[in-house]
């Protein structure tokens, strides 16, 4: 029932939140099921898995305001999502935000025992480093999300796909590991994308922020020039870069997920993570979101 109590308070399709009716119940099992809005293009991840190629800078900037903006909804409402992933954002023509099972007030603190501390229940590439070492959510742990929700809608791929999602996987992102773009990105994007991911809740903008930022690149006239000046530059690159120069024909992506690349929502518990940092050059390096990558086969490889 917390689940509807809180979906409730923030029921506004308006603010890109999906819609909910009502409850109902199973006459068989007699489980209480939520009546939600349908949206017929599924996940953002099926969608992306689908269409991806297709998607102009136009599309993604607006699927992006979209995802801020019903963040910022409910980070106004003094709620903080917790789970907030690609499976947990459904494409119907626009986007919204769903899955509030996890969404907690702003100010709850969870009960933590020494067997508890360190397990949290999420899609682990999703999860900000202080919140895998067992600190408290803040609604800065959400923004964290929403940066790897940014770097997965411009690249197309799912975050760490090509890795397992260990323990390994946990100690690097503490350490300072993030995804690392295939492709070329505008310098001003990657940016963003590095404050919201910053190791430090305290460096990343909030929801409201991240929302005007977008739409002053992309609406404003002066920095949408700039902003397009440097896509135009990117996609020269990336059309040098590919193997026949053309764009693909094919709507759908082709990638391999590791065996154990796991995103479906679970319980992870992790013990002694490191006092989670941003990699050396974070801010230097302006070219990607960090400079080198993982294997995930030695995890004192590049830190």
């Amino acid at each position: 029932m917390n689940e509807i109590t809180l979906h409730n308070k923030v029921n506004n399709i308006f603010a890109n939140i999906i819609g909910l009716y009502g409850i109902t119940q199973d006459p068989e099992t007699k489980n209480y099921m939520m009546v939600l809005d349908y949206a017929k293009n599924g996940s953002l991840r099926n969608y992306l898995d689908e269409r991806h190629n297709k998607l102009s800078w136009n599309d993604k900037f607006y699927y992006l305001f979209d995802i801020a903006r019903g963040l910022q909804y409910i980070h106004g409402n003094k709620l903080i999502h917790r789970d907030l992933h690609a499976g947990n954002i459904l494409h119907d023509g626009i986007i919204y935000i769903t899955d509030m099972g996890l969404c907690k007030p702003a100010d709850y603190i969870d009960t933590i025992s020494e067997n508890t501390k360190n397990r949290v229940y999420g899609v682990l590439p999703y999860i900000a480093p202080e919140i895998l070492q067992g600190q408290n959510y803040t609604k800065a742990a959400d923004i964290y999300s929403f940066g790897i929700i940014m770097y997965e809608l411009i690249v197309g791929l799912p975050p760490y796909h090509d890795v397992c999602h260990d323990e390994n996987l946990a100690i690097k992102i503490c350490q300072g590991l993030r995804p690392r773009f295939n492709i070329k990105v505008p310098q001003i994007i990657v940016h963003l994308i590095k404050r919201c991911l910053d190791a430090n809740p305290l460096n990343r903008p909030m929801a409201g922020e991240i929302k005007e930022i977008l739409a002053q690149l992309w609406f404003n006239g002066r920095n949408q020039t700039k902003l397009k000046k440097q896509i135009k530059e990117a996609e020269k690159i990336n059309n040098n870069l590919s193997n026949n120069g053309l764009p693909s024909t094919s709507l759908a992506l082709s990638y391999e997920t590791h065996s154990e690349a796991i995103y479906t929502s679970r319980l992870l518990d992790f013990n002694n993570l490191p006092e989670p940092r941003n990699s050396d050059d974070y801010y230097e390096y302006k070219d990607n979101i960090i400079s080198m990558e993982y294997s995930g086969i030695n995890y004192n490889l590049f830190f």
